[in-house]
């Protein structure tokens, strides 16, 4: 036999390996989900209809995991000639991973992120098989003000990250701005890293939860379900951090028990009902629109940056003003010549603070007692420190601050 045979053998069988390995074998719905009933798990907690497919994962083309959305349930599925189920977890309803990111890694099923019940869930998680549960796995130099895990995908070892973190008021409003970062994760060593950080009042940074899902190395295939049986479908191109929408993904019917949509490298392929498989380039086709996430978030991040840098400015003027401001006072002081009239007049001050010597009251009372509580904030902020300095140079009485007991970080005032 020549060389070019067996060239042309060996090319041949690595082919027919190559479809094989990027097929996986009939997803029969009704059969998974009459096993799963058998467990006698409340329908409205598996909600199996509706996030079937959003909701598994594959170890190889033969076996795949089920963790239904919002739920710690997990079962191994066995594809074949006989579908079988296998509930592998003793973990029970949760609540707050709703929407998490689902994946395996070195055969390990993780989940990260999610939420519920008014909260969410910014950590990883992954399932002990010993345990038959999930344990929370540390992650070195991971933000401890961590709030939302907002957006997130695996490519290789890591996993990229999009956190929203809490804000000085604790809970964020929807008109507040919001402090987020992005970096990654490395599992080889789970380490993060953090890139970059910007601040916006945008919490709609990333793609939105889906209907449909399918994961590779470096592409995603998302489905979002639309009226009449129709589907939206996305790749998510994980390099660049695009979301993209073309003619061939449209033209995609939704799948069900017996049709499948799945990706290998950038080849994106579809089994119909009879099992014949099209595939075709997931970037052919006519670009309709795609959203690079990645691109806006260092944009903020560019932005952000920006306005760190006037803000700098800003201040370093405003505390040379404020120099300036304090020696005059100073000044004044030293010759006695407040302004004579209700807000500076130490003497009218003192007499209105007298019901209040030997107690606590708050910043805002005080204020309000100064009469200055109508003026900006850095007005307020310098004639309070005039007035306060100046009773207390008097000696009648002492203005001193004191933290707060309900919440460290703010201060009232005692009149002692």
């Amino acid at each position: 036999m020549n060389r070019k045979k067996i060239a042309l053998i060996c090319l041949c069988v690595l082919c027919v390996f190559k479809v094989v390995s990027i097929n996986p074998k009939i997803i029969d719905t009704l059969e998974i989900h009459k096993q799963i009933k058998a467990f006698d798990i409340d329908e409205e907690i598996l909600n199996f209809k509706s996030n079937f497919f959003s909701s598994i994962v594959f170890k190889n083309d033969s076996i795949l995991y089920y963790n239904p959305n919002g739920t710690l349930h997990l079962f191994e599925i066995s594809l074949g000639e006989n579908t079988n189920v296998s509930k592998i977890s003793n973990s029970l309803y949760c609540g707050h991973n709703f929407n998490r990111e689902l994946f395996i890694h070195n055969n390990i099923v993780y989940s990260y992120g999610g939420v519920g019940l008014f909260n969410s869930y910014p950590r990883l998680i992954y399932f002990d098989s010993d345990l038959s549960g999930w344990l929370e796995k540390d992650i070195k130099n991971y933000p401890f003000d961590t709030r939302h895990v907002l957006s997130s995908w695996k490519i290789g070892d890591k996993i990229m990250v999009l956190l929203n973190h809490f804000s000085e008021s604790v809970y964020n409003k929807s008109d507040e701005i919001c402090q987020f970062s992005f970096g990654e994760i490395d599992l080889t060593n789970f380490e993060y890293t953090q890139n970059f950080t910007f601040e916006s009042r945008d919490t709609e940074l990333g793609p939105k939860p889906t209907d449909y899902f399918y994961d590779s190395e470096f592409y995603s295939i998302l489905g979002k379900y639309e009226d009449k049986g129709k589907i939206g479908y996305r790749a998510f191109d994980k390099k660049k951090g695009t979301l993209i929408r073309n003619s061939k993904l449209d033209g995609l019917k939704r799948v069900d028990g017996l049709s499948y949509v799945y990706v290998k490298d950038s080849t994106v392929f579809y089994r119909s009902h009879e099992g014949e498989i099209t595939s075709f380039n997931i970037n052919s086709g006519t670009t309709i629109n795609t959203k690079d996430f990645l691109k806006q978030y260092k944009g903020r991040a560019n932005n952000y940056l920006t306005s760190k840098i006037i803000i700098l400015i800003i201040l370093f003027l405003l505390l040379i003003g404020i120099y300036f401001r304090e020696s005059l006072i100073y000044k004044l002081r030293k010759k006695n010549k407040l302004p004579n009239n209700k807000v500076d007049n130490a003497l009218y001050i003192e007499e209105k603070l007298i019901r209040f010597k030997n107690g606590i009251i708050s910043r805002e009372k005080l204020d309000e007692l100064f009469n200055i509580s109508h003026y900006s904030y850095e007005t307020i902020k310098t004639r309070r420190s005039m007035i306060i300095n100046h009773i207390n140079e008097n000696g009648n009485m002492l203005i001193t601050r004191v933290r707060k007991k309900d919440d460290k970080r703010f201060y009232d005032y005692k009149i002692s």
